[in-house]
Formats: C-alpha cells, structure tokens, sequence
C-alpha cells in the first residue's frame, strides 16, 4: 500500500500540542480521505475526500490494518517499540514536509553547510571552502534533507 500526504497546510501559530494541519491523503495513487489536526493535542480528523468514490469506512479499515502489518519502531521509551498507526504516519509526514520547506527557504538564501567534525547545519552568504565543511545546495535534494533533519 502506497500512502501520500498531498496539498498540506500547516498552521504554526495555532500549533499548540500537535500540529495544525489539513492534507490529502492519497492511497495507491487516489485520494482517499482529508485529514488534519485542529493543534490543540486532540486526534486527528478523517473525512473522506469529495473525489473519493467507495466505501470510506472499509477503505480506512483497510489503511489502518497495513499499520499492524509493520514492524515496530525502536525507541528507548518504550521496551517493545513503538506501534506504527496513521495518526503517528501523518506526524511524521507533516515534519518532513515542515523540514524540506524550511530548508528550501534557506538554500534560496545561500549557502547551507555541515561542518565535518561539527554538529549543526549554518547558513552564510559567502560559501564555504569544500575542504572544510559538506555544502547541502550541491547535493541532491533528499541527501541535503537527510543532514539538515539529523542536525538542524
């Protein structure tokens, strides 16, 4: 099964516990349903999608039982892992989308660079010699975003 968060607005100030936010989500390639998060700490909301053609109930069935399919996430909090779910799914989807617009806006800036013996991602006008530090705006886009999460 194939999940997608398309057409996501997030809402930053009125993010309190959770995220606010409203998507489409897409499954195999059609969208399914609109879900989002008032920000407020409760759960998430699922609509079906006004293109949506079917039964939305046994659709969504059918999503959350691939959840139980995958394995477990390893965490120290938790002995056991943690369970994958939608509603842990979207989180993650809408901080990877937060992240690479974030780092898109920087990259337009200048330059974006990781100091090999350094924690941290810094931003500069000027760039940096390449004997010193990973410039992110000469790799290609999902490696930049793999540093930029890890360190920023």
């Amino acid at each position: 099964m194939e999940l997608e968060l398309k057409n996501i607005k997030h809402t930053a100030w009125a993010s309190e516990e959770t995220h606010c936010y409203q998507a489409s989500l897409y499954v195999d390639g059609k969208p399914l349903a609109i879900v989002g998060n008032a920000g407020h700490g409760g759960p998430d909301y699922e609509h079906p999608h006004s293109r949506f053609k079917g039964d939305f109930q046994s659709r969504m069935s059918e999503v959350r039982e691939y959840f139980t399919t995958l394995p477990t996430i390893p965490t120290p909090l938790f002995e056991q892992g943690f369970t994958q779910d939608l509603w842990s799914w979207c989180i993650e989807e809408v901080d990877d989308w937060i992240s690479a617009r974030e780092l898109k806006k920087h990259l337009k800036k200048g330059y974006v660079f990781h100091f090999a013996d350094g924690a941290g991602v810094y931003a500069h006008e000027s760039r940096p010699a390449s004997t010193v530090a990973v410039v992110l705006n000469d790799l290609p886009f999902a490696d930049a975003l793999a540093i930029w999460k890890e360190t920023a």
